[in-house]
Protein backbone atom coordinates (compact mmCIF):
# COMPACT_ATOMS: atom_id res chain seq x y z
CA UNK A 1 0.00 0.00 0.00
CA UNK A 2 2.81 2.42 0.84
CA UNK A 3 4.53 1.94 -2.53
CA UNK A 4 1.27 2.46 -4.42
CA UNK A 5 0.62 5.64 -2.47
CA UNK A 6 4.07 6.96 -3.32
CA UNK A 7 3.39 6.22 -7.00
CA UNK A 8 0.15 8.17 -6.73
CA UNK A 9 1.80 11.12 -4.99
CA UNK A 10 4.88 11.33 -7.21
CA UNK A 11 2.94 10.99 -10.46
CA UNK A 12 0.50 13.63 -9.21
CA UNK A 13 3.34 16.04 -8.44
CA UNK A 14 4.88 15.47 -11.90
CA UNK A 15 1.46 15.96 -13.44
CA UNK A 16 1.18 19.36 -11.76
CA UNK A 17 4.64 20.35 -13.06
CA UNK A 18 3.83 19.41 -16.65
CA UNK A 19 0.45 21.08 -16.51
CA UNK A 20 2.01 24.38 -15.46
CA UNK A 21 3.99 24.65 -18.69
CA UNK A 22 2.93 27.58 -20.86
CA UNK A 23 2.60 27.10 -23.75
CA UNK A 24 1.66 23.48 -23.19
CA UNK A 25 3.70 21.43 -25.73
CA UNK A 26 2.22 18.37 -27.40
CA UNK A 27 4.88 16.07 -25.98
CA UNK A 28 4.04 17.28 -22.48
CA UNK A 29 0.37 16.55 -23.13
CA UNK A 30 1.23 12.97 -24.01
CA UNK A 31 3.43 12.56 -20.98
CA UNK A 32 0.74 14.11 -18.82
CA UNK A 33 -1.75 11.52 -20.02
CA UNK A 34 0.68 8.73 -19.10
CA UNK A 35 1.28 10.22 -15.65
CA UNK A 36 -2.42 10.62 -15.00
CA UNK A 37 -3.03 7.03 -16.04
CA UNK A 38 -0.29 5.84 -13.67
CA UNK A 39 -1.69 8.06 -10.91
CA UNK A 40 -5.23 6.79 -11.38
CA UNK A 41 -4.05 3.20 -11.49
CA UNK A 42 -2.36 3.66 -8.13
CA UNK A 43 -5.53 5.19 -6.74
CA UNK A 44 -7.64 2.35 -8.12
CA UNK A 45 -5.36 -0.27 -6.56
CA UNK A 46 -5.54 1.53 -3.23
CA UNK A 47 -9.33 1.48 -3.32
CA UNK A 48 -9.38 -2.18 -4.31
CA UNK A 49 -7.06 -3.14 -1.46
CA UNK A 50 -9.32 -1.41 1.07
CA UNK A 51 -12.42 -3.14 -0.25
CA UNK A 52 -10.75 -6.54 -0.44
CA UNK A 53 -11.58 -6.93 -4.13
CA UNK A 54 -8.00 -7.33 -5.31
CA UNK A 55 -4.99 -9.31 -4.19
CA UNK A 56 -2.20 -7.30 -2.58
CA UNK A 57 0.59 -6.37 -4.99
CA UNK A 58 3.24 -6.64 -2.27
CA UNK A 59 4.12 -9.63 -0.18
CA UNK A 60 3.87 -9.18 3.57
CA UNK A 61 7.66 -8.85 3.77
CA UNK A 62 7.80 -6.21 1.03
CA UNK A 63 4.85 -4.34 2.50
CA UNK A 64 6.57 -4.03 5.87
CA UNK A 65 9.61 -2.24 4.47
CA UNK A 66 9.89 1.33 5.68
CA UNK A 67 9.64 4.06 3.05
CA UNK A 68 10.20 7.77 3.71
CA UNK A 69 7.00 9.73 4.27
CA UNK A 70 6.09 12.05 1.42
CA UNK A 71 4.34 15.30 2.31
CA UNK A 72 2.78 17.69 -0.15
CA UNK A 73 4.55 20.74 1.28
CA UNK A 74 8.09 21.51 2.27
CA UNK A 75 7.47 20.80 5.96
CA UNK A 76 6.21 17.92 8.01
CA UNK A 77 2.77 18.31 9.65
CA UNK A 78 2.67 21.41 11.84
CA UNK A 79 1.00 19.67 14.79
CA UNK A 80 1.66 16.36 16.53
CA UNK A 81 -0.04 13.43 14.78
CA UNK A 82 -1.02 10.64 17.20
CA UNK A 83 -1.18 7.04 16.07
CA UNK A 84 -4.53 5.64 15.05
CA UNK A 85 -4.95 3.89 18.41
CA UNK A 86 -3.95 6.99 20.35
CA UNK A 87 -6.39 9.14 18.39
CA UNK A 88 -9.31 6.76 18.94
CA UNK A 89 -8.53 6.84 22.67
CA UNK A 90 -8.81 10.64 22.60
CA UNK A 91 -12.17 10.67 20.80
CA UNK A 92 -15.51 10.19 22.58
CA UNK A 93 -16.76 6.64 23.04
CA UNK A 94 -18.00 4.99 19.85
CA UNK A 95 -21.37 3.24 20.17
CA UNK A 96 -21.88 2.28 16.53
CA UNK A 97 -19.50 1.53 13.67
CA UNK A 98 -15.97 0.16 13.40
CA UNK A 99 -12.88 1.91 14.72
CA UNK A 100 -10.83 1.55 11.56
CA UNK A 101 -8.15 3.88 10.18
CA UNK A 102 -8.75 7.57 10.94
CA UNK A 103 -7.99 10.28 8.38
CA UNK A 104 -4.96 12.34 9.27
CA UNK A 105 -6.98 15.55 9.69
CA UNK A 106 -9.09 13.91 12.41
CA UNK A 107 -5.97 12.69 14.20
CA UNK A 108 -4.41 16.16 13.96
CA UNK A 109 -7.43 17.96 15.40
CA UNK A 110 -8.15 15.30 18.05
CA UNK A 111 -5.08 16.20 20.12
CA UNK A 112 -6.55 19.56 21.15
CA UNK A 113 -10.24 19.24 20.15
CA UNK A 114 -11.30 15.57 20.33
CA UNK A 115 -15.06 16.22 20.37
CA UNK A 116 -14.75 18.57 17.42
CA UNK A 117 -12.75 15.95 15.53
CA UNK A 118 -15.54 13.43 16.18
CA UNK A 119 -18.10 15.84 14.75
CA UNK A 120 -15.87 16.35 11.70
CA UNK A 121 -15.90 12.60 11.03
CA UNK A 122 -19.68 12.60 10.90
CA UNK A 123 -19.70 15.69 8.68
CA UNK A 124 -17.29 14.02 6.26
CA UNK A 125 -19.40 10.87 6.15
CA UNK A 126 -22.53 12.92 5.45
CA UNK A 127 -20.96 14.47 2.35
CA UNK A 128 -19.33 11.31 1.06
CA UNK A 129 -22.16 8.88 1.83
CA UNK A 130 -25.47 10.75 2.11
CA UNK A 131 -25.31 13.69 -0.28
CA UNK A 132 -28.32 14.44 -2.54
CA UNK A 133 -25.77 14.48 -5.38
CA UNK A 134 -24.97 11.28 -7.22
CA UNK A 135 -21.72 9.72 -5.89
CA UNK A 136 -19.83 10.21 -9.16
CA UNK A 137 -20.90 13.83 -9.60
CA UNK A 138 -20.10 14.61 -5.97
CA UNK A 139 -16.60 13.16 -6.37
CA UNK A 140 -15.98 15.11 -9.58
CA UNK A 141 -17.07 18.37 -7.99
CA UNK A 142 -14.97 17.70 -4.89
CA UNK A 143 -11.98 17.20 -7.18
CA UNK A 144 -12.67 20.55 -8.86
CA UNK A 145 -12.85 22.34 -5.49
CA UNK A 146 -9.60 20.73 -4.32
CA UNK A 147 -7.90 21.61 -7.57
CA UNK A 148 -8.91 25.26 -7.25
CA UNK A 149 -7.45 25.23 -3.71
CA UNK A 150 -4.21 23.51 -4.83
CA UNK A 151 -4.98 20.74 -2.32
CA UNK A 152 -3.39 17.53 -3.63
CA UNK A 153 -4.60 15.50 -0.66
CA UNK A 154 -8.24 16.21 -1.43
CA UNK A 155 -7.75 15.69 -5.16
CA UNK A 156 -6.48 12.17 -4.49
CA UNK A 157 -9.39 11.49 -2.13
CA UNK A 158 -11.93 12.75 -4.66
CA UNK A 159 -10.52 10.51 -7.40
CA UNK A 160 -10.57 7.55 -5.02
CA UNK A 161 -14.23 8.28 -4.24
CA UNK A 162 -14.91 8.54 -7.97
CA UNK A 163 -13.35 5.11 -8.51
CA UNK A 164 -15.27 3.75 -5.52
CA UNK A 165 -18.49 5.05 -7.09
CA UNK A 166 -17.88 2.89 -10.16
CA UNK A 167 -16.29 5.34 -12.60
CA UNK A 168 -13.86 3.87 -15.10
CA UNK A 169 -10.42 5.21 -15.91
CA UNK A 170 -11.65 6.98 -19.04
CA UNK A 171 -14.12 9.02 -17.00
CA UNK A 172 -11.42 10.03 -14.53
CA UNK A 173 -9.04 10.95 -17.34
CA UNK A 174 -11.71 13.13 -18.92
CA UNK A 175 -12.09 14.97 -15.61
CA UNK A 176 -8.41 15.48 -14.92
CA UNK A 177 -6.95 15.99 -18.42
CA UNK A 178 -9.65 17.41 -20.71
CA UNK A 179 -12.87 18.42 -18.96
CA UNK A 180 -14.27 19.71 -22.26
CA UNK A 181 -15.14 16.09 -23.05
CA UNK A 182 -17.46 15.88 -20.04
CA UNK A 183 -21.21 16.40 -20.45
CA UNK A 184 -22.09 20.09 -20.68
CA UNK A 185 -24.05 20.04 -17.43
CA UNK A 186 -21.04 18.61 -15.58
CA UNK A 187 -18.82 21.29 -17.08
CA UNK A 188 -21.26 23.91 -15.77
CA UNK A 189 -21.29 22.34 -12.31
CA UNK A 190 -17.49 22.23 -12.18
CA UNK A 191 -17.25 25.84 -13.30
CA UNK A 192 -19.71 26.84 -10.58
CA UNK A 193 -17.91 25.16 -7.65
CA UNK A 194 -14.50 26.32 -8.85
CA UNK A 195 -15.69 29.92 -9.17
CA UNK A 196 -17.36 29.67 -5.76
CA UNK A 197 -13.98 28.58 -4.40
CA UNK A 198 -11.76 31.34 -5.82
CA UNK A 199 -13.99 34.05 -7.34
CA UNK A 200 -17.44 33.83 -5.81
CA UNK A 201 -18.43 37.40 -6.62
CA UNK A 202 -18.03 36.72 -10.34
CA UNK A 203 -20.59 33.91 -10.58
CA UNK A 204 -23.37 34.97 -12.97
CA UNK A 205 -26.94 34.34 -11.86
CA UNK A 206 -27.55 32.78 -15.28
CA UNK A 207 -25.09 29.97 -14.49
CA UNK A 208 -26.88 29.19 -11.24
CA UNK A 209 -30.28 29.16 -12.93
CA UNK A 210 -28.95 26.93 -15.72
CA UNK A 211 -27.77 24.46 -13.08
CA UNK A 212 -31.22 24.52 -11.45
CA UNK A 213 -32.76 23.67 -14.81
CA UNK A 214 -30.25 20.87 -15.35
CA UNK A 215 -30.20 19.32 -11.87
CA UNK A 216 -33.01 20.79 -9.74
CA UNK A 217 -32.98 23.09 -6.72
CA UNK A 218 -32.08 20.48 -4.11
CA UNK A 219 -29.08 19.17 -6.05
CA UNK A 220 -27.73 22.65 -6.75
CA UNK A 221 -28.11 23.52 -3.08
CA UNK A 222 -26.06 20.40 -2.31
CA UNK A 223 -23.37 21.72 -4.69
CA UNK A 224 -23.19 24.93 -2.67
CA UNK A 225 -22.84 23.00 0.59
CA UNK A 226 -20.22 20.72 -0.95
CA UNK A 227 -18.17 23.73 -2.07
CA UNK A 228 -18.47 25.16 1.42
CA UNK A 229 -17.34 21.91 3.01
CA UNK A 230 -14.48 21.49 0.56
CA UNK A 231 -13.17 24.98 1.30
CA UNK A 232 -13.33 24.26 5.03
CA UNK A 233 -11.64 20.86 4.77
CA UNK A 234 -8.94 21.92 2.31
CA UNK A 235 -7.87 24.71 4.65
CA UNK A 236 -7.57 22.29 7.56
CA UNK A 237 -5.26 20.18 5.40
CA UNK A 238 -3.27 23.00 3.81
CA UNK A 239 -3.03 25.11 6.96
CA UNK A 240 -1.56 22.19 8.92
CA UNK A 241 0.44 20.83 5.94
CA UNK A 242 -1.02 17.35 6.30
CA UNK A 243 0.27 14.53 4.05
CA UNK A 244 -1.70 11.61 2.67
CA UNK A 245 -2.02 8.74 5.13
CA UNK A 246 0.33 5.80 4.57
CA UNK A 247 -2.73 3.61 3.93
CA UNK A 248 -4.80 6.35 2.29
CA UNK A 249 -6.95 7.37 0.61
CA UNK A 250 -9.42 6.00 3.14
CA UNK A 251 -13.10 5.20 2.82
CA UNK A 252 -15.49 7.42 4.84
CA UNK A 253 -16.07 6.38 8.45
CA UNK A 254 -19.66 5.73 9.47
CA UNK A 255 -19.51 5.92 13.26
CA UNK A 256 -21.79 7.18 16.03
CA UNK A 257 -20.60 8.53 19.36
CA UNK A 258 -22.15 8.32 22.81
CA UNK A 259 -24.96 10.67 23.78
CA UNK A 260 -23.71 14.05 24.89
CA UNK A 261 -20.41 13.83 23.03
CA UNK A 262 -21.51 16.29 20.38
CA UNK A 263 -23.31 19.58 20.91
CA UNK A 264 -26.80 19.52 19.41
CA UNK A 265 -28.61 22.40 21.10
CA UNK A 266 -27.85 26.03 20.37
CA UNK A 267 -24.83 27.31 22.27
CA UNK A 268 -23.03 30.65 22.13
CA UNK A 269 -19.80 31.12 24.10
CA UNK A 270 -20.48 33.12 27.28
CA UNK A 271 -17.33 35.27 27.11
CA UNK A 272 -17.76 38.45 25.08
CA UNK A 273 -14.18 39.56 25.64
CA UNK A 274 -12.99 43.13 25.18
CA UNK A 275 -12.44 45.50 22.27
CA UNK A 276 -8.74 46.06 22.92
CA UNK A 277 -6.78 48.95 21.40
CA UNK A 278 -3.23 50.25 21.70
CA UNK A 279 -2.23 53.89 21.71
CA UNK A 280 0.85 54.70 19.65
CA UNK A 281 1.14 51.07 18.60
CA UNK A 282 3.36 49.60 15.92
CA UNK A 283 2.14 47.70 12.86
CA UNK A 284 3.55 44.15 12.85
CA UNK A 285 1.71 43.00 9.70
CA UNK A 286 2.82 44.50 6.35
CA UNK A 287 0.30 46.77 4.66
CA UNK A 288 -1.75 45.28 1.83
CA UNK A 289 -2.26 47.25 -1.37
CA UNK A 290 -5.54 45.55 -2.27
CA UNK A 291 -6.86 46.11 1.24
CA UNK A 292 -6.52 49.86 0.72
CA UNK A 293 -8.44 49.77 -2.57
CA UNK A 294 -11.86 49.63 -0.86
CA UNK A 295 -12.77 52.17 1.80
CA UNK A 296 -14.93 51.65 4.86
CA UNK A 297 -17.70 53.78 3.32
CA UNK A 298 -17.64 51.67 0.16
CA UNK A 299 -17.98 48.53 2.28
CA UNK A 300 -21.02 49.99 4.01
CA UNK A 301 -22.62 50.75 0.64
CA UNK A 302 -22.02 47.14 -0.37
CA UNK A 303 -23.88 46.00 2.75
CA UNK A 304 -26.83 48.17 1.81
CA UNK A 305 -26.85 46.73 -1.72
CA UNK A 306 -26.80 43.21 -0.26
CA UNK A 307 -29.95 44.00 1.70
CA UNK A 308 -31.73 44.56 -1.61
CA UNK A 309 -30.29 41.43 -3.29
CA UNK A 310 -32.66 38.80 -4.70
CA UNK A 311 -31.65 35.30 -3.55
CA UNK A 312 -30.89 32.64 -6.14
CA UNK A 313 -33.37 30.23 -4.51
CA UNK A 314 -36.57 30.94 -2.56
CA UNK A 315 -35.82 31.04 1.18
CA UNK A 316 -38.02 28.68 3.25
CA UNK A 317 -39.79 29.76 6.41
CA UNK A 318 -39.07 28.30 9.85
CA UNK A 319 -42.18 26.13 9.88
CA UNK A 320 -41.10 24.55 6.60
CA UNK A 321 -37.72 23.44 7.95
CA UNK A 322 -38.53 22.68 11.57
CA UNK A 323 -39.77 19.16 10.88
CA UNK A 324 -36.43 18.27 9.24
CA UNK A 325 -34.41 19.01 12.38
CA UNK A 326 -33.60 16.83 15.40
CA UNK A 327 -35.64 17.71 18.50
CA UNK A 328 -32.68 19.40 20.21
CA UNK A 329 -32.26 21.74 17.23
CA UNK A 330 -35.92 22.59 16.62
CA UNK A 331 -36.86 24.37 19.84
CA UNK A 332 -35.59 27.87 19.02
CA UNK A 333 -37.16 29.41 15.88
CA UNK A 334 -34.80 31.34 13.66
CA UNK A 335 -35.18 33.92 10.92
CA UNK A 336 -31.55 33.69 9.82
CA UNK A 337 -31.72 33.21 6.07
CA UNK A 338 -28.39 31.40 6.03
CA UNK A 339 -29.78 28.67 8.28
CA UNK A 340 -33.20 28.46 6.67
CA UNK A 341 -31.90 27.90 3.15
CA UNK A 342 -29.44 25.21 4.29
CA UNK A 343 -31.95 23.28 6.36
CA UNK A 344 -34.66 23.73 3.76
CA UNK A 345 -32.79 22.31 0.77
CA UNK A 346 -30.08 19.98 2.15
CA UNK A 347 -30.76 19.25 5.81
CA UNK A 348 -28.77 15.99 5.75
CA UNK A 349 -25.63 18.05 5.06
CA UNK A 350 -26.54 21.17 7.03
CA UNK A 351 -27.31 19.42 10.34
CA UNK A 352 -23.85 17.77 10.71
CA UNK A 353 -22.23 21.14 9.99
CA UNK A 354 -24.28 22.87 12.68
CA UNK A 355 -23.38 20.13 15.15
CA UNK A 356 -19.68 20.51 14.31
CA UNK A 357 -19.68 24.28 14.89
CA UNK A 358 -21.67 23.99 18.12
CA UNK A 359 -19.37 21.24 19.37
CA UNK A 360 -16.37 23.46 18.63
CA UNK A 361 -17.93 26.34 20.55
CA UNK A 362 -18.70 24.03 23.47
CA UNK A 363 -15.22 22.52 23.53
CA UNK A 364 -13.17 25.70 23.03
CA UNK A 365 -15.16 28.84 23.86
CA UNK A 366 -13.38 31.99 22.78
CA UNK A 367 -13.82 35.73 23.11
CA UNK A 368 -16.69 36.66 20.83
CA UNK A 369 -15.40 40.13 19.93
CA UNK A 370 -12.12 38.65 18.74
CA UNK A 371 -13.88 35.82 16.89
CA UNK A 372 -16.18 38.16 15.00
CA UNK A 373 -13.34 40.59 14.27
CA UNK A 374 -11.37 37.72 12.72
CA UNK A 375 -14.40 36.67 10.71
CA UNK A 376 -14.90 40.27 9.57
CA UNK A 377 -11.38 40.24 8.14
CA UNK A 378 -12.23 37.07 6.23
CA UNK A 379 -15.42 38.54 4.81
CA UNK A 380 -13.48 41.59 3.66
CA UNK A 381 -10.74 39.41 2.13
CA UNK A 382 -13.17 37.56 -0.14
CA UNK A 383 -15.84 40.27 -0.40
CA UNK A 384 -18.71 38.41 1.29
CA UNK A 385 -21.15 41.18 2.10
CA UNK A 386 -23.80 39.01 3.75
CA UNK A 387 -21.41 37.54 6.31
CA UNK A 388 -19.81 40.93 6.91
CA UNK A 389 -23.23 42.25 7.90
CA UNK A 390 -23.66 39.31 10.27
CA UNK A 391 -20.30 40.10 11.89
CA UNK A 392 -21.59 43.56 12.75
CA UNK A 393 -24.79 42.08 14.19
CA UNK A 394 -22.83 39.62 16.36
CA UNK A 395 -20.48 42.33 17.59
CA UNK A 396 -23.59 44.11 18.80
CA UNK A 397 -24.77 40.95 20.57
CA UNK A 398 -21.30 40.78 22.17
CA UNK A 399 -21.91 44.15 23.80
CA UNK A 400 -20.61 46.81 21.42
CA UNK A 401 -22.93 49.65 20.45
CA UNK A 402 -23.24 50.81 16.85
CA UNK A 403 -20.63 53.55 17.20
CA UNK A 404 -18.15 51.09 18.74
CA UNK A 405 -18.83 48.61 15.94
CA UNK A 406 -18.24 51.33 13.36
CA UNK A 407 -14.98 52.32 15.04
CA UNK A 408 -13.70 48.75 15.19
CA UNK A 409 -14.62 47.77 11.63
CA UNK A 410 -13.30 51.06 10.27
CA UNK A 411 -9.92 50.27 11.86
CA UNK A 412 -10.02 46.73 10.45
CA UNK A 413 -10.75 48.17 7.00
CA UNK A 414 -7.50 50.15 7.14
CA UNK A 415 -4.23 48.61 5.96
CA UNK A 416 -2.43 49.72 9.15
CA UNK A 417 -3.59 47.67 12.14
CA UNK A 418 -1.29 49.33 14.68
CA UNK A 419 -4.22 50.25 16.93
CA UNK A 420 -4.69 46.56 17.74
CA UNK A 421 -2.46 44.46 20.03
CA UNK A 422 0.36 42.70 18.12
CA UNK A 423 -1.13 39.23 18.74
CA UNK A 424 -4.44 40.32 17.22
CA UNK A 425 -2.67 41.92 14.25
CA UNK A 426 -0.89 38.66 13.49
CA UNK A 427 -4.14 36.72 13.82
CA UNK A 428 -5.85 39.11 11.38
CA UNK A 429 -2.99 38.64 8.94
CA UNK A 430 -3.31 34.86 9.32
CA UNK A 431 -7.05 35.10 8.65
CA UNK A 432 -6.53 37.16 5.50
CA UNK A 433 -3.91 34.81 4.07
CA UNK A 434 -5.85 31.64 4.89
CA UNK A 435 -8.90 33.13 3.18
CA UNK A 436 -7.18 34.24 -0.01
CA UNK A 437 -4.31 31.82 -0.65
CA UNK A 438 -4.43 28.80 1.68
CA UNK A 439 -1.86 27.01 -0.48
CA UNK A 440 0.73 29.61 0.58
CA UNK A 441 0.41 28.99 4.32
CA UNK A 442 3.73 28.26 6.04
CA UNK A 443 4.91 26.69 9.27
CA UNK A 444 5.78 30.15 10.54
CA UNK A 445 2.18 31.30 10.05
CA UNK A 446 0.73 28.58 12.27
CA UNK A 447 3.54 28.73 14.81
CA UNK A 448 2.94 32.47 15.28
CA UNK A 449 -0.74 31.76 15.97
CA UNK A 450 -0.02 29.13 18.62
CA UNK A 451 2.82 31.22 20.01
CA UNK A 452 0.39 34.08 20.65
CA UNK A 453 -2.59 32.07 21.89
CA UNK A 454 -1.27 28.68 23.04
CA UNK A 455 -1.62 25.26 21.44
CA UNK A 456 -5.29 24.60 22.22
CA UNK A 457 -6.61 28.10 21.62
CA UNK A 458 -4.40 28.43 18.55
CA UNK A 459 -5.96 25.28 17.10
CA UNK A 460 -9.42 26.55 18.08
CA UNK A 461 -8.85 29.87 16.30
CA UNK A 462 -7.44 28.06 13.26
CA UNK A 463 -10.54 25.83 13.13
CA UNK A 464 -12.80 28.88 13.52
CA UNK A 465 -11.09 30.54 10.58
CA UNK A 466 -11.44 27.44 8.41
CA UNK A 467 -15.10 27.51 9.40
CA UNK A 468 -15.35 31.07 8.09
CA UNK A 469 -14.59 29.87 4.57
CA UNK A 470 -17.53 27.48 4.82
CA UNK A 471 -19.91 30.18 5.98
CA UNK A 472 -18.98 32.64 3.24
CA UNK A 473 -19.33 30.06 0.45
CA UNK A 474 -22.91 29.41 1.51
CA UNK A 475 -23.75 33.11 1.56
CA UNK A 476 -22.14 33.82 -1.79
CA UNK A 477 -23.35 30.65 -3.46
CA UNK A 478 -27.00 31.46 -2.74
CA UNK A 479 -26.44 35.26 -2.80
CA UNK A 480 -28.50 35.73 0.32
CA UNK A 481 -30.03 39.15 0.97
CA UNK A 482 -28.75 40.64 4.21
CA UNK A 483 -31.44 40.97 6.87
CA UNK A 484 -32.20 44.55 7.93
CA UNK A 485 -32.84 43.70 11.58
CA UNK A 486 -30.43 41.93 13.91
CA UNK A 487 -31.42 38.27 13.56
CA UNK A 488 -29.13 37.26 16.42
CA UNK A 489 -31.03 39.07 19.17
CA UNK A 490 -31.89 35.71 20.77
CA UNK A 491 -28.27 34.51 20.58
CA UNK A 492 -27.05 35.89 23.88
CA UNK A 493 -24.55 34.02 26.04
CA UNK A 494 -25.39 30.51 27.17
CA UNK A 495 -23.53 29.45 30.28
CA UNK A 496 -24.22 25.71 30.21
CA UNK A 497 -24.15 23.27 27.25
CA UNK A 498 -27.43 21.45 26.72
Amino acid sequence: MKIKNHIAILSHQLWRQFESLDPFPQIAQGLLGMLVAMYLSAICFAVQDQSGDASPILSQQEGSQKLPQVAFGQQAPLVPIPTNAEAWAMLPKVVSGQQTSLPIWARAVAVQLPRTAAAMLQLDAAHRMHSPLSPQLRAKLRWGIARANHCSYSEIYALADLRRAGADEASALALTVDSSTLPVEEQDALAFVEMLTVAATTIPDTLFQRLVEQYGEREVAAMVLLAAYGNFQDRIILGLNLPLEENGPLAPLNVEFEDGALQMASLIPPNDGEARYVENGRAVVPSDTEWMSVTYDQLQRRLENQRDRMPRLPIPQWEEVRSKLPAAMSTNPTSIRWSLINYGYAHELAIPWTIATRTHWSEAPAERILEESLFWVQTRAIECNYCMGHCEMLLEVAGLDKSEIAERTRLLAESNWSRFPPSEQRAYGFARKLSRTPWEMTAEDYQALTGDFGEKQGMAIFWWLCRGLYMTRISDGFQLPLERDNVFDNHGPTTEPK
